[in-house]
């Protein structure tokens, strides 16, 4: 291959990077009005909150006091604007990652876990908001083969997505919309609640995440679901299994909670198709 063959094929590797890159896209006007409404933007009290939360941080000497105020400025407003809020999840984001080190130590997106993870598990941010201004995530099997689903793979790169959004934007709320499709018994045999990993995911998710959950739908819920769900419900809290709705359907069931154009293709929608979403947030990691 000579020079210039070189050079175009670099530039194609770089334009189909930056397609698959993970574009967030900003609220609408509307959207921003709801926003406004729910958490009232007060830029000079932000500056003294942060500066609070930072001489704060400052004094805490096992904890780390490296964020800027950007990612600060997300964490405060995914606790609503309340400094001591705030300080209770920063404590606890921190804790979490010294007394989870399955979760938190391996955290290469180009290991072959996490590439393998990406194969078989897809799960990807939505680029559009809902009309409330909530981000929309999905999780799907792509490949059924009970031999490549890991729980741990998938829980590790849950938590490396939500970290990558507490820097790219601030979260009102959040949407789960969990597939179901092609999930098998055997499938939930290897993430049974008995399996510490399980658990521990599950407390990192719920309690160091300045993320709150407006809503989990679960679609091509199987006979089983009842037994799903049954089986998590010790370990979720109660305001959280109050936010669950089982649909048989798949995508479609969404319509009438969301606009249909900022679902995947494959659903009716004009996000992308699964591929797309799921490849643009690997590249993310990047």
């Amino acid at each position: 291959m000579n020079s210039r063959e070189e050079e175009e094929e670099e530039e194609k590797e770089e334009k189909e990077e930056e397609e698959w890159t993970m574009t967030l896209l900003p609220p609408t006007v509307e959207q921003q009005r709801r926003i406004n409404e729910e958490i009232p933007p007060d830029p000079e009290m932000r500056k003294r909150d942060i500066i609070a939360i930072r001489e704060w941080l400052s004094k805490q000497l096992h904890l780390p006091n490296h964020m800027d105020d950007n990612r600060l400025e997300n964490f405060l407003f995914g606790c609503k604007n309340s400094v001591e809020r705030c300080k209770l999840i920063l404590e606890r984001y921190f804790s979490v990652r010294t007394a989870l080190p399955e979760l938190f130590a391996t955290r290469d997106p180009l290991s072959q876990e996490i590439q393998d993870c990406c194969d078989a598990i897809q799960y990807f941010v939505l680029p559009s908001l809902t009309v409330e201004g909530y981000r929309v995530t999905i999780l799907r099997l792509n490949d059924t083969d009970v031999d490549k689903f890991s729980v741990q793979a998938i829980s590790r790169r849950i938590l490396m997505v939500q970290d990558i959004r507490l820097i790219e934007e601030p979260s009102l709320s959040n949407v789960m919309v969990i597939d179901l499709e092609g999930f098998t018994a055997v499938h939930l045999a290897k993430c049974s609640p008995t399996q510490t990993i399980v658990r521990r995911a599950m407390l990192a998710i719920q309690d160091s995440m300045p993320m709150r959950l407006y809503r989990v739908h679960f679609l091509h819920a199987p006979n089983f679901i009842t037994n799903i769900l049954n089986l998590f419900y010790p370990l979720l809290k109660e305001k959280l299994v109050d936010k669950f709705r089982v649909h048989t359907g798949g995508g479609e069931e969404l319509y009438s909670y969301m606009d249909q154009e900022i679902l995947p293709n494959e659903w009716g929608g004009k996000a992308g198709t699964f591929a797309e979403l799921n490849g643009s947030l690997f590249y993310s990691f990047f």
